[in-house]
């Protein structure tokens, strides 16, 4: 079979998919770090090259917002190209519209997609949006019957998730997908979580691959390495792209590994697998050779003053009264005080927002991390959020992490459009969607 749709892969979880005139960049991350100095790309885009992609882009895909796929860098660097080209943005509907007021008053061209909901690019050219997760999103585009569909990181492993999507899209001709574990697994010591995690990710590409049955499969969105002196033990068991291929149970699907700037489709194939291996495990058997990131101290008295703000931001976002009943009657005992070391001042703080406590304490620590991580978490409302990813941090008392994350996870749902007020008490579905996260994490610490 021969695509009519061109694929060109770009980097990471980017693509350029045509058809026609119509040009669809996905995921646009090119250089730096993401997630607090704790992700960076195996390769990095020569500037030249992005301006060749984006001449030859109409629509630019965010799938969310996380960093490694919404750049703020790039949208910055590549600002004037975009305008110039008047390049249309595409995102999700969301509550609190963070990302797409960020791009409108930048003077973009922005175009808000509802989940479930077909849009039409042109009358050949179709796009689907599909959500998964607390943010993250999938997109099936249809080029004049030709199915695209592209699932980044989107965790559908699950037979009844698949089939459920498999349902509202029908037969598919392409698959991208990620390929290997992209967050905190456990610790340093806990090496079997992330040995069971690498097994997880390709028994899921396998459980996507039987339902959906698509004709050409591309492991993509995991090209990147953990590159802070923090994290990179969390590189020892990532899959590579070739053991999707090598461990994939359908001998009927073309697996396609694509190096930057590989195209596939559009009577053309200008790709070798072979070479690609060749590529990225040469970037894989170097990475040792790499120079890590480092953070830099934060006094207690700088952290002092952040969390001021940090608990005016909270208190501005939430009940105070219904913070302290659901601490009082919660079955999974939320916004309790928390003990962490910051390693680099030896130092265990002990945080309570309920009673408004930030002092150096002599409990034993539940985890321990950087000043500057601590710090991030202060300045920035995804700042939790992002230490789960990067993996920052160390457990140091049994249940640490899910303790913590009990208290400082409360940020991360107000992201959401998810205050503590009055409202929330009868909201059964988010509190036993949280207790059911909880009792995940707790299982695979033990």
């Amino acid at each position: 079979m021969v695509l009519r749709s061109k694929i060109e892969f770009v980097n990471h979880a980017s693509v350029l998919i045509s058809y026609s005139d119509i040009g669809i960049l996905t995921d646009p991350w090119y250089r730096g770090s993401a997630f607090h100095k704790g992700w960076n790309l195996f390769y990095e885009n020569d500037a030249l090259e992005i301006i060749k992609i984006l001449d030859n882009t109409t629509h630019i895909w965010i799938s969310h917002e996380h960093p490694d796929h919404f750049s703020v860098d790039f949208f910055i660097r590549y600002k004037n190209k975009i305008l110039e080209k008047d390049i249309q943005i595409l995102f999700q509907s969301t509550s609190d519209k963070r990302v797409i007021g960020f791009l409108i008053k930048k003077g973009f061209n922005v175009k808000e997609l509802i989940f479930n909901k077909y849009h039409n690019i042109t009358e050949l050219v179709s796009v689907y949006l599909f959500k998964e997760g607390f943010y993250d999103s999938g997109l099936l585009i249809n080029n004049n019957g030709e199915k695209i569909l592209n699932l980044n990181d989107c965790e559908l492993n699950t037979v009844g998730k698949i089939k459920h999507l498999s349902r509202k899209i029908g037969e598919i001709d392409v698959l991208l997908t990620q390929f290997s574990y992209a967050a905190w697994k456990g610790g340093e010591k806990n090496k079997k979580w992330r040995a069971d995690a690498a097994k997880s990710k390709i028994q899921t590409v396998n459980l996507q691959c039987k339902i959906l049955k698509p004709k050409y499969l591309i492991p993509f969105a995991s090209y990147i390495y953990f590159s802070n002196n923090k994290n990179f033990y969390l590189n020892d068991m990532a899959n590579r792209p070739d053991e999707v291929k090598n461990r994939l149970d359908f001998s009927d699907i073309n697996v396609i590994i694509m190096k930057p700037y590989d195209v596939l489709g559009c009577k053309e194939k200008v790709y070798s697998s072979t070479e690609s291996n060749l590529f990225w495990n040469n970037m894989y058997d170097t990475l040792h050779e790499r120079k890590l990131n480092e953070y830099k101290t934060v006094s207690f008295s700088e952290l002092e003053k952040k969390y001021t703000l940090y608990k005016d931001r909270v208190k501005e976002n939430n009940n105070l009264l219904i913070m302290k009943i659901a601490r009082k009657i919660s079955p999974i005992k939320i916004f309790r005080p928390i003990q962490i070391l910051i390693d680099d001042l030896n130092i265990t703080l002990e945080l309570d927002i309920i009673y408004n406590q930030f002092n150096i304490t002599n409990k034993a620590p539940m985890i321990s991390m950087h000043s500057e991580s601590l710090s991030f978490i202060l300045d920035n409302s995804f700042g939790f959020d992002t230490l789960t990813v990067n993996g920052c941090f160390e457990e140091l008392k049994s249940n640490g992490f899910i303790n913590v994350s009990k208290s400082l996870a409360i940020e991360n749902l107000n992201n959401l459009g998810i205050n503590f007020d009055s409202k929330i008490i009868f909201n059964n579905t988010i509190i036993l969607l949280f207790l059911r996260k909880i009792i995940s994490v707790s299982k695979k610490l033990s």
